[in-house]
């Protein structure tokens, strides 16, 4: 997309693959998340990695409170630039892995962005587990196999895509092609729409979550008792089943995500 490309060169800088720049420049793309953004928001948005600002100026024009945190020094203060006649954005200049969302997220405030590939699972998994407990939804964009893998799309269960549907329910709404950036890459991309359900998880012990989920899906091929049974009391995982009236024969791809994590919840409850 020439204007991207001469908007850099003004800039004097380029497309950073060390930081999984890809902008977005499909109009219509741009306007469909902008739009999802808006439909699915009902208080501060927080957009991660805006680049250029594509997606930050409709949402801006809005008139809706948003944070920025981008990586890039020299986009940030090109949008410090472009939007300095603006009071309700934010931008920080920082990398997204070192920021504590709920220090700057507020209740039923959106976390969005076209996340780069290369760290885009890290920061899902960063905003699972740091989020988890509040209502915040989340709208990302992800590398189409990536996206596949999330919402368990042509392919099984796996240890990712079940700890992330136990906390959200998850939606492709937007496919995207590579033409549909600047510079094109070379895979096709998804945007998902991430919407928390209501579940108590207060207290909740992610790292043991992480235990069991990687010990259930040790191996698909096997039965989940005996996956199980390499971290737990095989007579207490066939109890716990069996009060669930779920075959002791299910394999973990098998299980919904909501009896998974009640079979978590009594695995580690003396009383169930």
């Amino acid at each position: 997309m020439p204007g991207i490309k001469k908007e850099l060169t003004q800039l004097n800088t380029f497309a950073k693959k060390s930081y999984g720049q890809n902008f977005l420049s499909n109009k219509s793309k741009i306007d469909k998340i902008a739009e999802e953004i808006l439909n699915n928001s009902t208080n501060d948005i927080i957009e991660i990695g805006p680049g250029l600002g594509a997606i930050t100026e409709p949402l801006v024009n809005q008139k809706r409170n948003i944070i920025c945190i981008e990586k890039d020094k020299v986009l940030i203060d090109n949008l410090k630039n472009k939007f300095k006649l603006k009071n309700n954005i934010t931008l920080i200049n920082e990398d997204v892995l070192k920021i504590d969302f709920k220090s700057i997220s507020s209740e039923n405030s959106i976390i969005v962005g076209n996340l780069p590939y290369n760290i885009s699972t890290k920061i899902l998994i960063k905003f699972v587990n740091e989020l988890h407990e509040n209502t915040n939804k989340g709208i990302f964009m992800f590398q189409r196999e990536v996206a596949d893998k999330i919402i368990a799309k042509k392919i099984k269960k796996n240890q990712l895509s079940s700890k992330i549907k136990i906390f959200y329910e998850v939606k492709e709404i937007l496919k995207v092609n590579e033409n549909d950036f600047w510079p094109p890459p070379k895979i096709k991309s998804s945007v998902l729409l991430f919407t928390p359900k209501k579940i108590s998880s207060n207290n909740l012990n992610m790292k043991e979550l992480d235990k069991f989920l990687q010990c259930a899906f040790f191996s698909n091929r096997k039965k989940i008792v005996n996956n199980l049974a390499n971290k737990y009391d095989k007579d207490r995982i066939f109890s716990i089943l069996k009060k669930l009236r779920i075959n002791d024969k299910a394999r973990p791809e098998e299980i919904n995500e909501d009896i998974l994590f009640r079979i978590f919840i009594m695995i580690n409850n003396n009383k169930f």
